[in-house]
Protein backbone atom coordinates (compact mmCIF):
# COMPACT_ATOMS: atom_id res chain seq x y z
CA UNK A 1 0.00 0.00 0.00
CA UNK A 2 1.39 3.15 -0.92
CA UNK A 3 1.29 5.95 1.39
CA UNK A 4 1.00 9.50 -0.16
CA UNK A 5 0.86 12.80 2.23
CA UNK A 6 -2.34 15.29 2.37
CA UNK A 7 -1.77 18.13 0.39
CA UNK A 8 -1.58 21.26 1.88
CA UNK A 9 -2.76 24.81 1.07
CA UNK A 10 0.05 27.03 1.25
CA UNK A 11 -0.76 30.14 3.40
CA UNK A 12 0.81 33.80 1.65
CA UNK A 13 1.34 34.71 4.44
CA UNK A 14 3.70 38.10 4.06
CA UNK A 15 6.59 39.57 6.35
CA UNK A 16 5.99 42.61 7.97
CA UNK A 17 9.35 44.45 7.28
CA UNK A 18 8.72 43.28 3.70
CA UNK A 19 5.28 45.01 3.62
CA UNK A 20 6.66 48.21 5.04
CA UNK A 21 9.42 48.35 2.66
CA UNK A 22 6.87 47.43 -0.01
CA UNK A 23 4.15 50.12 1.25
CA UNK A 24 7.25 52.75 1.97
CA UNK A 25 8.57 52.40 -1.76
CA UNK A 26 4.91 52.35 -2.77
CA UNK A 27 4.34 55.58 -1.15
CA UNK A 28 7.02 57.35 -3.01
CA UNK A 29 6.75 55.98 -6.44
CA UNK A 30 3.41 56.77 -6.17
CA UNK A 31 3.70 60.15 -4.90
CA UNK A 32 6.57 60.63 -7.71
CA UNK A 33 5.06 59.31 -10.34
CA UNK A 34 1.57 61.58 -9.95
CA UNK A 35 3.40 64.85 -9.76
CA UNK A 36 5.27 63.46 -13.28
CA UNK A 37 1.49 63.26 -14.32
CA UNK A 38 0.08 66.01 -13.06
CA UNK A 39 3.02 68.18 -14.15
CA UNK A 40 2.81 66.79 -18.02
CA UNK A 41 -0.95 67.45 -18.06
CA UNK A 42 -0.88 70.54 -16.52
CA UNK A 43 1.71 71.35 -19.71
CA UNK A 44 -0.46 69.92 -22.57
CA UNK A 45 -3.86 70.89 -21.29
CA UNK A 46 -3.42 73.67 -18.94
CA UNK A 47 -4.30 73.63 -14.81
CA UNK A 48 -6.14 70.66 -13.65
CA UNK A 49 -8.96 71.98 -12.11
CA UNK A 50 -11.58 70.28 -8.97
CA UNK A 51 -14.34 72.09 -8.75
CA UNK A 52 -15.41 74.58 -8.18
CA UNK A 53 -12.47 75.77 -9.99
CA UNK A 54 -9.39 74.84 -7.72
CA UNK A 55 -6.30 74.11 -9.12
CA UNK A 56 -5.00 70.84 -8.28
CA UNK A 57 -1.55 71.13 -6.49
CA UNK A 58 1.77 68.83 -6.41
CA UNK A 59 1.63 69.06 -2.57
CA UNK A 60 -1.92 67.34 -2.80
CA UNK A 61 -1.04 64.95 -5.27
CA UNK A 62 2.01 63.50 -3.00
CA UNK A 63 -0.19 63.81 -0.35
CA UNK A 64 -2.91 62.22 -1.95
CA UNK A 65 -0.94 59.40 -3.76
CA UNK A 66 1.16 58.82 -0.63
CA UNK A 67 -2.00 58.06 2.00
CA UNK A 68 -3.75 55.66 -0.61
CA UNK A 69 -0.25 53.55 -0.90
CA UNK A 70 0.12 53.27 2.91
CA UNK A 71 -3.42 52.55 2.84
CA UNK A 72 -3.14 49.72 -0.05
CA UNK A 73 -0.44 48.36 2.97
CA UNK A 74 -2.47 48.37 5.24
CA UNK A 75 -5.42 46.68 3.64
CA UNK A 76 -2.70 44.28 1.92
CA UNK A 77 -1.55 43.39 5.28
CA UNK A 78 -4.80 42.64 7.02
CA UNK A 79 -5.73 40.68 4.18
CA UNK A 80 -2.38 38.62 4.47
CA UNK A 81 -3.38 38.08 7.72
CA UNK A 82 -6.51 36.66 7.75
CA UNK A 83 -6.85 35.05 4.60
CA UNK A 84 -5.18 32.46 2.18
CA UNK A 85 -5.06 33.34 -0.76
CA UNK A 86 -3.87 37.38 0.37
CA UNK A 87 -2.82 38.28 -3.16
CA UNK A 88 -5.88 37.28 -5.40
CA UNK A 89 -7.93 38.80 -2.33
CA UNK A 90 -5.39 42.15 -2.45
CA UNK A 91 -6.23 42.15 -6.13
CA UNK A 92 -9.98 42.07 -5.90
CA UNK A 93 -10.15 44.59 -3.33
CA UNK A 94 -7.62 47.06 -5.18
CA UNK A 95 -10.00 46.04 -8.18
CA UNK A 96 -13.18 47.39 -6.52
CA UNK A 97 -11.28 49.88 -4.67
CA UNK A 98 -10.32 52.07 -8.27
CA UNK A 99 -13.70 51.69 -9.72
CA UNK A 100 -14.77 53.25 -6.66
CA UNK A 101 -12.23 56.15 -6.84
CA UNK A 102 -13.75 57.65 -9.65
CA UNK A 103 -17.18 58.00 -8.27
CA UNK A 104 -16.04 61.20 -6.37
CA UNK A 105 -14.30 62.63 -9.87
CA UNK A 106 -18.21 62.04 -11.72
CA UNK A 107 -19.60 63.50 -8.05
CA UNK A 108 -17.40 66.78 -7.80
CA UNK A 109 -18.33 67.71 -11.83
CA UNK A 110 -14.73 67.36 -12.87
CA UNK A 111 -14.79 67.09 -16.75
CA UNK A 112 -12.98 67.32 -19.71
CA UNK A 113 -9.35 66.71 -19.84
CA UNK A 114 -8.94 67.55 -15.42
CA UNK A 115 -11.33 64.41 -14.98
CA UNK A 116 -9.69 62.70 -17.85
CA UNK A 117 -5.91 63.19 -15.76
CA UNK A 118 -7.36 62.49 -12.32
CA UNK A 119 -8.86 59.27 -13.42
CA UNK A 120 -5.56 58.79 -15.00
CA UNK A 121 -3.93 59.26 -12.13
CA UNK A 122 -5.54 56.75 -10.10
CA UNK A 123 -5.08 54.23 -12.28
CA UNK A 124 -1.30 54.87 -12.01
CA UNK A 125 -1.40 54.54 -8.39
CA UNK A 126 -3.39 51.45 -8.43
CA UNK A 127 -0.98 50.08 -10.71
CA UNK A 128 1.93 51.34 -9.02
CA UNK A 129 1.01 50.10 -5.10
CA UNK A 130 -0.77 46.80 -6.29
CA UNK A 131 2.52 46.20 -8.24
CA UNK A 132 4.82 46.83 -6.05
CA UNK A 133 3.00 45.68 -2.92
CA UNK A 134 2.15 42.08 -4.60
CA UNK A 135 5.60 41.45 -6.07
CA UNK A 136 8.04 43.13 -3.34
CA UNK A 137 6.50 41.87 -0.37
CA UNK A 138 6.09 38.34 -1.07
CA UNK A 139 7.98 35.20 0.20
CA UNK A 140 11.06 34.36 -2.11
Amino acid sequence: MEHTAPRTVTSERLPAVRLLRAGTLAAALSASVNTLVLAIASSLFGPVVIPPDEAVTIGQVMGASAAGAIGAAVVFAAVSRFTRRSIFVFWSIAAVGLLLSFIPIALAGGTGSSAGTLAFMHVVAAATNIGLLTRLARKE
